[in-house]
């Protein structure tokens, strides 16, 4: 007996298998609870969208959603304002009624379902910063103000909010293959992201009174409307993530001239936003076997001194992606490498604060290089022509072409040196590998977060670990080894990882450390590194720039062993 590769991917579903049960509750002592059970009998019917051999069908289909967005940030009240204009194409077969948009930060209105439904630690877990959370969080008020919503003409379209939802109804139905625009304003209160936490908002230094922002799903943006789930408006809870359409984006993001921003796409205006001596280090750095430094640590130090009552607007435009995340501030170090490989022409840059260093101009950069070259063995070359890596107050997050990483040295307040140990150093290391590795799932591979989360950080944290043990010799790898989940795999409160984001239990073992072990014990073990490599590239490949589903994670037409 051995392997088919024509049927290799069929192994992946090994160890996965179990949790396609989950949808019934299945007798013990029956056939249906063989685990032996062929999968071709609970799988679903192939169809002309998506076929038995895991490839996109012929009328694959998935919708196009343009966006072209103003955006103000104002460093005196911590606020945006912005207006956007979307082009939405309907690719699908189906005739639309309305739209929904997503208002992420609505998260943060008092009235939140997220805090109708989050439960709370022990009272013996209970951190400060908990404990000042719980505090803080209902005396803040955050969420959008919608101010504007309407048509190419000017003329108001009526919409209702849900929570986290927009339904935006049109004045006539949208055929298949027609395109509608519209246009929506609004603004909304930012916050200090330490104190409340999410994956957006800024860090204060009160030392030289200066302001870090991560912004993120700061901007209405399309639900995702798929054939296999319809409409994916599920409210957003804080755990599952984002569900979102390709689309190209032209931002405009008018901040304090003394700012630097860092963004998803590639900068229009550089003649406008940096000097002559920055620009020339730009073009340097494309070239570079180092990282080059575009701002100074010195340069940013006069930044923060400065208080420019003036405004700049920093020009960015994307092409093919999913999203949109922005950082700003006077306090930014900015430096580049060019990265050339395959079919891979990218710039990879790091922002950091001067609190960042020596830890960040020693490392980001590097990780981020390091990162695409071991994840575009497994999958595909890096299409996008940056790669960005931020340090703030988001611990780390991922966003197309831009990630946000927190790991900073420590400060003697003695000797003023800043130091910093094995583990934060790995920490650094790690988070970033994992943050840009994620441009690989989901922001291209798309799958659906708000309901799988395994499908991307289960993918992403198994590539992480190989990425991980090419870094160096014995790289302490938290997830991925065997032997680090037996504890758990041992533990009565386990659920399967096809369960919803929103209801799983211990949510870092069961989202990223049980599907990367399966992962790395089917390459070792069972299958081998040639069969799997093959299988897992080939998935990668087929389902680059679209929208997979877990049942479409393998071609099951045939054995894992097959004669």
């Amino acid at each position: 007996m051995k392997y088919s590769l024509s049927t290799a991917l069929v192994c992946l579903s090994v160890a996965f298998s179990s949790s396609l049960y989950t949808t019934n509750v299945l007798a013990k002592n029956t056939i249906a609870s063989d685990k032996f059970r062929q999968l071709e009998e609970i799988l679903p019917t192939p169809n002309v969208y998506r076929t038995a051999s895991g490839a996109p069908g012929h009328q694959y289909w998935q919708q196009q959603v343009d966006y072209t967005i103003d955006i103000k940030l104002d460093d005196k009240t911590q606020q945006l304002t912005g207006r956007e204009t979307l082009n939405y194409q309907n690719n699908s077969p189906d005739t639309l009624r309305y739209i929904w948009l997503q208002l992420d930060q609505n998260i943060l209105k008092r009235n939140a379902d997220s805090k109708l439904s989050t439960a709370t630690k022990p009272l013996e877990k209970v951190t400060y910063t908990g404990v000042r959370n719980m505090v803080e969080k209902p005396k803040f008020d955050g969420g959008y103000n919608i101010t504007t919503v309407e048509d190419s003409k000017g003329k108001p379209l009526h919409f209702v909010i849900n929570g986290t939802m927009l339904r935006i109804d049109l004045p006539k139905p949208l055929k298949s293959g027609d395109d509608t625009e519209f246009k929506v304003e609004w603004n909304y209160q930012l916050h200090e992201q330490k104190v409340l936490g999410g994956r957006s908002g800024y860090e204060y230094f009160e030392k030289d009174d200066n302001y870090l922002y991560e912004i993120a799903g700061w901007f209405p943006r399309a639900v995702a409307y798929y054939d296999v789930m319809g409409w994916q408006n599920k409210q957003f809870l804080g755990r599952g993530e984002f569900t979102l359409e390709f689309g190209d984006y032209d931002v405009k993001i008018s901040v304090p001239s003394d700012h630097i921003v860092a963004a998803t796409g590639e900068l229009q205006n550089p003649k406008d936003v940096l000097t002559k001596a920055q620009r020339q280090r730009l073009d340097k750095a494309k070239k570079a076997k180092k990282p080059v430094l575009i701002v100074t640590a010195d340069e940013a130090l006069e930044n923060e001194k400065s208080r420019s009552t003036k405004n700049k607007t920093w020009h960015f435009k994307a092409k093919n992606v999913r999203d949109f995340a922005f950082a700003s501030s006077r306090k930014f170090i900015w430096d580049a490498q060019g990265y050339k490989h395959g079919g891979s022409n990218t710039m990879a840059m790091s922002y950091y604060p001067n609190e960042g260093n020596p830890l960040w101009e020693k490392y980001s950069t590097e990780a981020i290089i390091h990162t695409m070259e071991q994840y575009s063995k497994y999958t595909f070359d890096y299409p996008y022509p940056v790669s960005i890596s931020v340090n703030g107050p988001v611990g780390g997050m991922e966003y197309p072409m831009i990630t946000f990483n927190g790991p900073r040295p420590t400060l003697d307040k003695k000797t003023g040196e800043k130091t910093y140990s094995r583990r934060t150093k790995y920490g650094l290391v790690g988070v970033i590998i994992h943050e840009v590795g994620h441009n690989y799932f989901p922001m291209i591979v798309n799958s659906d977060e708000r309901q799988w989360t395994w499908m991307d950080e289960g993918l992403n944290t198994f590539l992480q670990f190989l990425a991980e043990q090419a870094w160096e010799e014995g790289y302490p790898s938290r997830r991925g080894d065997a032997a680090n989940i037996t504890s758990y795999m041992k533990s009565t409160n386990q659920v399967p990882i096809m369960t919803n984001s929103e209801s799983i239990l211990q949510f870092g073992n069961n989202a990223y450390g049980k599907p990367a072990t399966a992962l790395n014990i089917l390459r070792e073990t069972i299958m081998g590194r040639e069969l799997f490599d093959f299988a897992f590239k080939e998935y990668a490949q087929r389902r680059k720039f679209k929208r997979p589903t877990p049942k479409r994670f393998l071609p099951y037409n045939g054995r894992c062993l097959s004669s």
